[in-house]
């Protein structure tokens, strides 16, 4: 077969395959191009999804007539004025998104510059010129993309509907419009659906305000604030934004927003380091919310990795790794200082709160009156050391157990509600832990070995998993075809059902499978061991007891949640009670 070389149509046809996967792309093409030129307000309109026309308009610089006829060509850019691809400082640089959306479009361009008040209009169709003519616009830019994909029917069909790719498009802008909060943002994507993003200031004021139009109104109060700057060889890097608390996350990861150098990206890499930094705070299949920028220099980094110049490539990844990973762990230890859960919501409560009869009898006015109180307060005696207890301690005093599973406590400021099998699974996983890493686990051989039968596809998926059983003290040999034995068990195991954690754990393997770090692994087999030793729901406690739970949990880390991301406490402060009771 003859080798020759490709017509140019086709050639451009091809890049707006690397480019131009949906409307999205072509709407992220345009708004990097909008931003280059300095805009201060950019507008997305959308018909069909996108399929139909979309239409992006800015108010920054323009271009004169000349520039207009050149910007259609491939590979003509203005973002690289010293030739050299190490230090990219634009969005765009590569010339080819223009030339590539007319290759799978019909496109109309108008332009001016706004010294000159002359403005310009240039449409073309199947990627040739077709008109070139005066345009009213007054200054600013305004490009016109219809019927995407009519050329290219078959990457046309793989298009979702227009609810789907409008989802698509709204997830392009909101990244974008969070790395640029001086820019005000519309875009309208259906006869009445329009999303604001207002202009703000170029600060750390602003840029919280822009997160607050994008996240949730709750997000501020289950976040923290991440903060840290290095100088190093590699020059200054700097790591600054928020991440959720761990209790507070997602089955997806459509809020979590990663920018480079003013950049989004969606760096693999990263996402998992950043996901690692929560380690075993976070519940299987749930992530982390976060707005996070990462400066560095700008030769410490290749954006050239891909077309859509989503992903990143980093001089000394292991290092920048160490760096995130220090940055948000640092951060969730602060929060771990302070132990208890902010989370609760006054407005999931509603405001008819039934009365239940079945712990008090029924009395009437009179009959409460004549009656001997039915609370009895504190002896004097005891009243001192209960109040030392709720000022000196962070987790306060207990003061009852409330339907066999949660602890009542109260604090110089709040009453607490604590959940104690979450807490002291969250305490023996923190115990054992510690154990395994500092290769401090005792173990126990069992007089006589605990036999389990179990078919042959769960014993060979637990024997996947010896060399790691073995490590935290788990001593298992095969018994025949369809039964092991269990030989030695960590000493922390000894009183509890061995067995029934053997079998749990097998299912639980089977069902969701091993991750593949080894910390998560061993943190899985040990969220399963804990999960079972730790003091169960309906178990009473004395009051001795209640506060050595608390006592423990001030002094473990990560105890604000359980194994499973779960909250241990949440705290009830007065000025929720006093709206609770519509004081304010």
């Amino acid at each position: 077969m003859e080798i020759r070389t490709l017509p140019d149509f086709l050639i451009n046809q091809i890049a707006a395959g690397e480019v131009i996967e949906r409307p999205a792309f072509i709407i992220k093409e345009l708004i990097e191009n909008a931003i280059d030129a300095k805009a201060t307000e950019i507008n997305i309109i959308v018909k069909d999804g996108g399929k139909q026309e979309i239409i992006v308009s800015d108010n920054g610089m323009g271009m004169t007539s000349d520039q207009l006829k050149l910007c259609i060509k491939r590979h003509a850019t203005s973002k690289l004025p010293k030739n050299n691809l190490n230090d990219i400082k634009f969005l765009g640089f590569r010339g080819e998104a223009l030339p590539s959306i007319a290759s799978i479009s019909e496109l109309k361009i108008e332009s001016c510059r706004k010294d000159l008040n002359e403005g310009w209009c240039i449409k073309l169709k199947n990627n040739q010129v077709i008109q070139f003519c005066p345009s009213p616009i007054k200054f600013g830019t305004k490009i016109t993309v219809n019927n995407i994909f009519q050329n290219v029917p078959a990457r046309l069909k793989f298009l979702k509907s227009n609810q789907v790719e409008n989802k698509n498009s709204l997830q392009i802008i909101k990244k974008i419009a969070l790395g640029h909060p001086e820019i005000k943002f519309l875009y309208k994507f259906e006869e009445n659906l329009t999303h604001v993003y207002k202009k703000e200031n170029f600060n750390n004021e602003g840029f919280k305000q822009r997160i607050l139009e994008v996240f949730q109104d709750d997000f501020f109060s289950n976040s923290l604030l991440v903060e840290n700057k290095i100088q190093s060889d590699l020059g200054d890097i700097k790591l600054t934004g928020f991440i959720s608390i761990p209790s507070y996350n997602k089955v997806n990861q459509s809020y979590q927003f990663l920018f480079v150098n003013g950049r989004p990206v969606q760096d693999r890499g990263l996402s998992a380091v950043i996901r690692l930094s929560y380690r075993d705070n976070l519940p299987r299949g749930r992530h982390p919310l976060y707005c996070l920028m990462l400066d560095l220099s700008n030769d410490q980094i290749d954006v050239n990795v891909h077309p859509t110049k989503l992903e990143v490539k980093f001089q000394n990844y292991e290092f920048l790794k160490s760096f995130v990973i220090n940055s948000i762990t640092k951060a969730l230890q602060i929060k771990n200082n302070n132990k208890i859960s902010k989370t609760f919501n006054i407005s999931e409560i509603s405001n008819n709160i039934p009365s239940h009869k079945s712990e008090l009898e029924e009395q009437t006015f009179l009959d409460t009156l004549n009656a001997n109180p039915k609370i009895k307060t504190l002896y004097d005696q005891e009243k001192d050391e209960f109040l030392k207890k709720t000022t000196e301690y962070p987790l306060g005093s207990a003061l009852y157990q409330f339907k066999k599973n949660f602890i009542i406590s109260i604090t110089s400021d709040d009453i607490l509600l604590i959940d104690q099998h979450a807490a002291h699974e969250r305490i023996l996983f923190e115990k054992m832990k510690k154990n395994i890493s500092t290769q401090n686990v005792t173990k126990q051989i069992l007089l006589i070995p605990i036999n389990i039968n179990m078919d042959q596809i769960k014993i060979k998926t637990l024997f996947e998993y010896n060399d790691l059983l073995k490590k935290i003290g788990l001593e298992i040999e095969k018994f025949g075809e369809k039964s092991i034995l269990i030989r030695e068990v960590p000493s922390l195991l000894i009183n509890y059902d061995v067995k029934q954690i053997i079998i749990d754990l097998c299912d639980d393997l089977m069902e969701i499978g091993m991750p593949k770090s080894l910390d998560e692994k061993i943190n899985l087999i040990l969220g399963n061991i804990c999960c079972h030793k730790s003091i169960r729901s309906g178990r009473i406690l004395n009051l001795d007891e209640m506060n050595a739970l608390l006592r423990e949990m001030e002094v473990t880390p990560n105890s604000g949640q359980c194994n499973h991301g779960r909250p241990t406490s949440i705290a009830l402060s007065v000025k929720q009670i006093e709206k609770l009771f519509e004081r304010i």
